[in-house]
């Protein structure tokens, strides 16, 4: 994990978190061989390979690693699943979790917010990221 650059202007830092949970990680891999080997075999090539596909799309994010950066500007996440840059402004409720906080555009509860939302995972700056999301996020918190 890196280390936060120039807390004045910016933070940035990477999270992965197949290293901080292997047990997760390796449990997730196997449940996920054993869906597409049985999709090979049950339905054919093209079963198995598109549930390899939407697997691979569900699980792929907790084994690669996230780079995320804050600025006074906005939020940039990058990843080979995501790449998302938007200003600060485009935000308007933020849900505080236990590994991170989720920035949505929504006001409310919203069919499309697992969609549109973006997901900050604290890594170890936990602090530094919920005071840069109080300073220059959404005035809402939701509980």
């Amino acid at each position: 994990m890196s280390a936060p650059l120039d807390p004045g202007r910016e933070l940035a830092w990477s999270v992965r978190p197949f290293a901080a949970d292997r047990t997760r990680g390796v449990l997730a891999a196997l449940v996920a061989l054993s869906v597409v080997a049985a999709a090979f075999r049950l339905g054919g090539p093209l079963v198995g390979a598109f549930s390899a596909l939407v697997l691979g799309g569900g699980i792929g994010p907790f084994f690669v690693t996230t780079r995320y950066r804050l600025s006074p500007e906005g939020v940039e996440v990058r990843s080979p699943f995501q790449r998302v840059q938007r200003p600060w402004s485009a935000f308007l409720r933020a849900y505080i979790g236990e590994r991170g906080v989720s920035l949505s555009p929504f006001t409310g509860r919203h069919l499309l917010e697992p969609y549109r939302s973006v997901m900050l995972r604290y890594g170890e700056h936990r602090d530094q990221v919920l005071e840069w999301v109080r300073r220059f996020g959404p005035r809402e918190e939701a509980a």
